[in-house]
């Protein structure tokens, strides 16, 4: 059950809501030293006029006592400390400090090379100088009880010493805590009162962990307890009546124990819990205690978040808080707990024992921080898309920490999806995801519409996923050698049984081949009968539209064309007969500089031709026009598409001896001096000017060896944009599954 607090004279109209779990210690801060201001400082909140005092955002509780609590708020650049008042919810910043706070006291220490400077922070008294040095520089201060430094240094048989340090009537005190093992080794020190220190410890080369309760007056320890284990990441207090202690077993199980004071022999009563690290377990008046576990950073739901209640006596339990990080004990057996519910935000919560014996949370300040995970479009989202220009960027301002941002995006006609790796979110801010423009199978993107779903989840399971949905195109411009309307090359290979088959490139490249994804190539079926032609060329898009084109010159030397329509091809036309004079043919760079590609066929003889691409499907090319001689030396030519940076496309021309030659365009149909590019090229039996890969703007090469289509074969060739070194070094293709049937090309 909560409670909001009303302004005090309204205070009868309290509203109550009935709730979920959480529960944390915090790790108390290290410390130093300034002045404390006048207690009269200016503040920053009131609730004498507001339902809740208001409190900065991220402001943590750290000490509680009669008259007020002390906060921090931590930034990347300082941690700032304040005190607020339970009277009237006045707030005030104290020095820059590193302040420690106490439970049921207003006092807090901060501390400087060994001289602890205590602090009265409700009634600014002059402060009292508590000199440590005499311990020695191994000397760590671990808490503040009541007026009391709590203090260790480990003894010469390796065990520790805990030392009780105060100043009273201007003398400083050391005693050193009694009854303790000397080959006890200290590990936790828990206070829930200013008269009782408990001490978590195991003993040097002895097994077995053990409960202390030290009596702060005398500096004696009252109980001993042989415990299963209570860990960094527990939690022990005490009231006048019970103590009470969180048990971790070897695989994880959770007990919490709850036992009578005064009588150590008598064993506690064990209530298991589940599995969790529950770090918040403080008694509730006489009759109840708390536990739960901090949510903080988990990126898994459990049932023992948030903070729940459960009676000693019939063993009911009541859930207070759906989120909670630091419960300290009050002097009248209430809490103040650092925490938060769906409905009112974080804050700081009072927790009692209400007039029907069932306990209460009621809201004392709030940081106006919400558990309730909101999503504000940070940057326009993407309407439409073209990856040849960027990839698609999505952002929001997300409100809460320990979230998970996942986004997908379906392809309207097809159904292919694109899913987001999970997106953790370890603070409020700005998030989001990047699509390169793959599919979930690493496939170029479709051209097309899409639709969009961002869901936002608490990655701790307390509170609802937020989803939102929207709708986007994506329009890349043409490329060269793309078949699948993605402005992405596929790679195109006619195998033994005369199937022609499309492969995109960046998956088998990149993905499959380069990265060694597990995921199966996607094939896609161009038809059978191929095996009619003797050569097969993908050339660009011959016939005017915007998608590419093959053509193919059977065996009795007529050219046929295949148009592409983005998916498939339609019907052959005849281009024409008499091409089975060339022994070389290729297409794909725009030799002329008009924007369409063109073809150059070498004949038997030797000479080159150039065959000027004219746009139109029915008459792709004009007549041809002898550009050089001497031609025969090569057995490969491969257009490339523009290498270098000039205008105009390039052609590779490898050499019997496997030599590679690389003539620039000049944009007229004429090409410069060739330039040499390196030996040992005679080791492909396919070169192949595929276009960009890799979404670089720069054309690229792929390989293959002479064993054809298996793993140890396929390559490729990284464009630089570089003519003098046009292409980076060879990178071998993970290609653990055959590209198709018996022998084959790759074009």
């Amino acid at each position: 059950m909560i409670h909001v607090r009303t302004p005090r004279r309204r205070l009868a109209a309290a509203v109550t809501a009935v709730l979920a779990v959480t529960a944390a210690g915090l790790a108390t801060p290290a410390v130093a030293t300034t002045p404390l201001p006048d207690a009269g400082a200016t503040a920053t909140a009131s609730a004498a006029d507001q339902d809740v005092i208001s409190l900065p955002p991220g402001s943590y509780l750290i000490g509680v006592g009669p008259s007020g609590f002390l906060t921090y708020q931590s930034s990347d650049s300082a941690t700032a400390y304040s005190w607020t008042r339970h009277s009237d919810g006045v707030t005030t910043p104290l020095p820059p400090d590193v302040y420690m706070g106490s439970a049921q006291t207003d006092l807090a220490v901060t501390s400087d090379e060994g001289i602890h400077t205590l602090r009265d922070l409700a009634t600014g008294a002059d402060p009292v100088e508590i000199d440590s040095t005499g311990l020695g520089p191994d000397a760590d201060l671990h808490r503040l009880v009541g007026s009391t430094l709590v203090m260790s240094k480990p003894n010469a048989t390796g065990g520790t010493e805990v030392h009780l340090v105060s100043k009273p009537a201007d003398t400083v005190l050391d005693r050193e805590v009694t009854g303790l093992p000397e080959n006890a080794w200290v590990y936790r020190y828990d206070v829930s009162s200013p008269d009782t220190l408990i001490l978590t410890y195991n003993t040097v080369g002895a097994p077995g962990k053990h409960l202390a309760l030290v009596d702060v007056a005398t500096g004696a320890i009252t109980e001993d307890r042989v415990i299963s284990d209570l860990g960094y990441r527990g939690d022990a207090s005490t009231s006048a009546t019970h103590v009470a202690w969180t048990e971790t077993s070897d695989i994880g199980a959770v007990t919490l124990a709850v036992a009578r004071r005064g009588d150590p022999s008598t064993g506690p009563e064990r209530i298991p819990l589940g599995w969790g690290d529950v770090r918040a377990a403080e008694l509730l008046g006489s009759d109840w205690v708390t536990y739960g576990v901090d949510d903080t950073r988990q990126s898994y739901p459990s049932h023992l978040y948030g903070l729940t209640a459960r009676s000693l006596t019939t063993g009911k339990t009541v859930k207070l808080l759906d989120s909670v990080q630091h419960v300290m004990r009050e002097a009248d057996g209430r809490q103040l707990v650092q925490g938060g519910t769906l409905d009112h935000g974080k804050g700081v919560y009072r927790i009692s024992v209400g007039t029907d014996g069932t306990p209460v949370a009621t809201l004392v300040a709030s940081t106006g921080e919400s558990l309730t995970i909101t999503a504000e479009v940070y940057k326009p989202l993407p309407e439409v898309v073209d990856f040849g220009s960027g990839d698609a960027k999505f952002w929001w301002l997300i409100n809460r920490d320990n979230t998970e941002l996942r986004l997908q995006l379906t392809h309207t006609a097809s159904g292919k999806q694109w899913t987001s790796e999970p997106r953790g979110i370890a603070g409020p801010g700005v998030s989001g995801v990047v699509w390169t423009g793959l599919f979930g199978d690493y496939t170029a993107a479709y051209n097309g519409d899409y639709t969009w779903r961002m869901t936002v989840r608490p990655s701790n399971g307390i509170g609802p996923a937020v989803e939102q949905t929207g709708t986007l195109k994506v329009a890349n411009k043409p490329a060269p050698h793309d078949f699948s309307d993605s402005g992405s090359p596929d790679l195109l290979v006619k195998d033994g049984s005369g199937r022609l088959i499309g492969y995109d490139a960046r998956q088998t490249l990149y993905q499959t081949g380069k990265w060694g994804f597990p995921s199966k190539r996607e094939q896609v079926a161009y038809g059978t009968g191929w095996n009619i032609y003797d050569r097969v060329a993908a050339p660009g898009n011959l016939g005017g539209s915007v998608h590419a084109d093959v053509i193919g010159r059977d065996r009795d030397g007529v050219l046929w064309l295949y148009t592409g329509t983005g998916k498939h091809f339609a019907p052959r036309t005849k281009i024409g007969g008499g091409w089975q004079i060339y022994d070389k043919l290729t297409g794909g760079s725009d030799l002329t500089g008009d924007g369409r590609p063109d073809l150059v066929a070498a004949d038997k003889a030797g000479d080159l031709y150039l065959y000027k691409g004219t746009g139109n499907a029915a008459a792709p090319f004009a007549a041809r026009k002898k550009i050089g001689g001497g031609w025969g030396i090569y057995n490969q030519l491969t257009a490339t598409g523009d290498l270098g940076g000039a205008p105009a496309g390039d052609l590779l021309a490898r050499d019997k001896a496997g030599v590679l030659w690389l003539y620039l365009g000049k944009g007229d149909g004429t090409f410069a001096a060739r330039t040499r590019l390196g030996a040992g090229w005679n080791r492909y039996t396919d070169i192949v000017g595929v276009g960009d890969t890799n979404n670089d703007s720069r054309p690229d090469l792929v390989v293959q060896g002479v064993m054809g289509g298996t793993y140890e074969t396929l390559a490729h060739y990284q464009g630089t944009g570089d003519w003098r070194r046009p292409f980076g070094n060879r990178q071998e293709v993970y290609n653990p599954e055959e590209l198709g049937t018996g022998s084959v090309t790759l074009f």
